[in-house]
């Protein structure tokens, strides 16, 4: 494994590592200062962090599993404003980009559902303030957030369904007893803008409440050459609540509610293969709006030695989407017929409406034991009701209407404990059991004249009782530095496919089994030299059962779920070292292997890679900060430089072809107050072009391949301020 990993990427890592490091460390770094600094300043720590990834409070230092976690001045330092944007700062965390908002999934250490088609197919749930966020809704902005938590390696023992792979648990600002205003705005290339207002105090000695609100606008940056103009326009609105009431020491309660419209035109792919990648030939404008409203009820009581915890939970969205299904580059290179063949308006495109209600209740008993013993204990129930309708528009393969109801309820019990064996030494072990529920109903309307389908009818339902759970150990080493082990075991609920074009030919709805996820980590983390270095480090193996894979078949333009058995196995360091106070340099590696070790589908050989799961990804980032007055204001001025690097990555399972790595560097740099902030940015520097990702679309005439590509970011740079009164 080693020698296949120094082999491929590695060294082109290391290098563009150190050509970063020669370039910014003298930049913004006096020869004299790192020592000078070191002898006058004494110990240097870094801070503490804190998590909540157990349910309850704890260092994140003993947390038992891989995990990366980002606070609200790392939000706001490297401007996270969704998965996308933290991703290729989490070592082993796969965000994969598909071009439509509701569709991108995200896997983690190469375990996952890849190109999930399923009504809630998810391997990476995201939790907000406790609440799970329906599929086709995770991909959101994130605005006012407290800490974001990537949890690595199966999760369902305490989040429960689909956590096969891991989770992303994101904190929202609570209210704080200040009252204070704060509004932001910020102006960029591509005609993009940004505004937000923020207002937060109290209310009454027992209730406090905060509302943030944001609007984001953007022009398109790929070029179209029909319409003429460029793809990629969106208008993203934001808003979130939260109230919370604590009528004594001992009960809190907290209302947090959110919406979000998400109105875009999405760049979707173009071919990849062409030399002036990207650009799109179009007969019809894409368009795509989500619409999301929810919110959690959370309520805490403390008992002597246990916290009673209720946290109730309600999610509801509308998607509608309309994209051209015929670009004319893509099938010129196809067919080698003239681009403006395929321009026939209104004749080859789809249309999707989603609508879906979401409800969970969670209840929970967490405590300490007298010898130290700490416990989680609880009931889970949720319910999803989904309406998918469908409309292919295209003569040459489906004409005709789809509508399928999809309902999934599910009703948990789990308990996690944590013994100390000694003063060092900690035992955890957990237990979860799943009984879910699931249940489709679909109907195919054929709009051909009855030459290319039929109408069709169906209902089916399964059921499915999962065990997961978890064992680990943890030991300190140090104070400060602490070794774990664990193995746990992940899964997710089988199904039915979401887009049932297998209707449209009178076969039922393509079922698959449920997934199940074996794993076994060891690492360490800590701190080491008086608090100056943070690191965490971990191996790990990983032996998924029946993983939901979509396989494309480009001779007949189907895609469906195909379970497959795989192996994942790697490596991860991260960390942070500061060594002068106004210096931080940090960054992550990740080492991975893949490999598919069975398959019925005979397109599917053995030994094949696992898709979208590169091999080397890095990062590393430099930091910057200093005391500085401006008219008469105390403040620190900061700069920022992150490099970012992806390897190549297989497609498809049937390892078709690999996506080109790439690398992108950023800039960040500012200066910011208690009540002013100033700052400007720069995201991937070098406007590199890449792909995020690609499929297979088919071979024309000269055996030559045709790709699909989505695009990554071109280069974007914009200025910003916000002023708190």
């Amino acid at each position: 494994m080693v020698g296949r990993f120094w082999q491929s990427d590695l060294f082109q890592v290391v290098g563009q590592c150190g050509s970063l490091l020669m370039f910014l460390v003298p930049a913004i770094l006096p020869t004299h200062a790192w020592a000078q600094q070191v002898d006058d300043s004494g110990t240097i720590f870094l801070d503490r962090i804190d998590v909540t990834a157990r349910k309850v409070e704890e260092p994140v230092q003993r947390i038992p599993f891989g995990i990366s976690v980002f606070q609200s001045e790392d939000i706001e330092r490297q401007r996270i404003r969704d998965a996308r944007s933290f991703g290729r700062s989490v070592p082993g965390f796969n965000f994969v980009d598909t071009g439509l908002r509701g569709s991108n999934f995200p896997n983690i250490r190469g375990v996952g559902s890849f190109f999930p088609q399923s009504a809630d197919d998810t391997s990476v749930p995201v939790f907000i303030d406790g609440v799970p966020v329906p599929v086709r809704a995770q991909d959101r902005e994130f605005f006012d957030i407290e800490r974001i938590e990537v949890l690595k390696g199966p999760q369902n023992t305490i989040y429960g369904r689909n956590a096969q792979a891991g989770a992303i648990n994101v904190t929202t600002a609570d209210p704080s007893p200040d009252r204070f205003f704060e509004i932001g705005g910020e102006l960029g290339n591509f005609g993009s803008g940004r505004v937000t207002a923020l207002a937060n105090g109290p209310i009454s000695k027992s209730l406090a409440g905060r509302i943030a609100a944001q609007f984001d606008t953007r022009d398109g940056y790929i070029p179209e050459f029909n319409f003429g103009g460029e793809v990629g326009e969106q208008e993203l609105v934001n808003a979130n609540g939260k109230l919370v009431w604590s009528p004594d020491d001992l009960t809190k309660a907290t209302l947090a509610l959110r919406y979000g419209n998400y109105d875009e035109q999405p760049a979707g792919g173009g071919w990849l293969e062409d030399p002036n990648f990207p650009r799109l030939f179009l007969d019809t404008l894409p368009s795509y709006e989500v619409e999301t409203v929810g919110g959690g009820l959370t309520i805490q009581r403390d008992f002597d030695r246990a916290t009673l915890t209720s946290v109730t939970g309600v999610q509801y969205y509308t998607l509608d989407f309309l994209s051209d299904d015929t670009d004319g580059f893509i099938f010129n290179a196809l067919t080698g017929l003239p681009p403006a063949v395929f321009n026939v308006p209104g004749a080859d495109f789809r249309t999707i409406r989603d609508e879906d209600i979401q409800f969970s209740q969670e209840i929970r008993l967490n405590g300490e034991l007298a010898n130290g013993t700490q416990w989680v204990a609880g009931i889970n129930a949720f319910r999803s009701e989904l309406e998918f309708d469908f409309t292919f528009n295209n003569t040459g393969f489906i004409f005709g209407d789809f509508h399928n109801e999809f309902t999934s309820t599910s009703f948990a019990a789990f308990g996690e404990v944590t013994v100390p064996v000694s003063d060092r030494l900690r035992a955890i072990a957990g237990l979860r059991f799943t009984h879910e529920m699931r249940d489709f109903d679909g109907m195919f309307v054929d709009r051909s004249g009855g030459t290319l389908g039929f109408n069709s009818q169906e209902s089916e339902d399964e059921s499915f009782n999962l065990a997961t759970g978890r064992v680990a150990l943890t030991f300190d080493f140090l104070p400060d530095l602490t070794g774990f082990a664990s193995i746990s075991r992940g899964a997710k609920a089988g199904g039915f496919q979401l887009a049932d074009t297998d209707a449209a030919r009178g076969l039922p709805n393509s079922r698959f089994d449920p997934a199940f996820t074996l794993a076994y980590e060891a690492g360490l983390r800590g701190s080491l030299f008086g608090g100056r270095i943070n690191l965490s480090g971990s191996a790990f193996f990983n032996n998924t059962e029946d993983e939901h894979v979509q396989v494309f078949q480009p001779l007949t333009f189907q895609s469906v779920i195909e379970n497959i058995d795989t192996q994942t196995y790697g490596l991860e360091l991260e960390g942070a070292f500061r060594p002068i106070e106004s210096l931080t340099f940090s960054g992550g590696l990740a080492l991975l292997e893949t490999e598919i070790t069975g398959s019925d589908d005979p397109s599917v050989p053995t030994g094949n890679r696992v898709p979208f799961a590169p091999r080397v990804a890095a990062n590393l980032a430099v930091q910057v900060e200093q005391p500085l007055s401006l008219l008469g204001h105390s403040g620190r001025a900061f700069g920022r430089a992150e490099y970012q690097y992806v390897g190549s990555r297989t497609v498809d399972p049937q390892n078709t072809f690999d996506i080109d790595s790439f690398n992108v560097v950023n800039l960040r740099a500012g200066w910011d107050s208690e009540r002013v902030s100033v700052y400007g940015f720069v995201d991937n520097l070098f406007d590199e072009t890449y792909a995020e990702t690609a499929f297979l679309f088919g071979t024309n005439p000269a055996g030559q391949r045709v790709s699909v590509g989505i695009a990554g970011q071109p280069r974007r740079l914009g200025v910003g301020a916000r002023l708190r009164f």
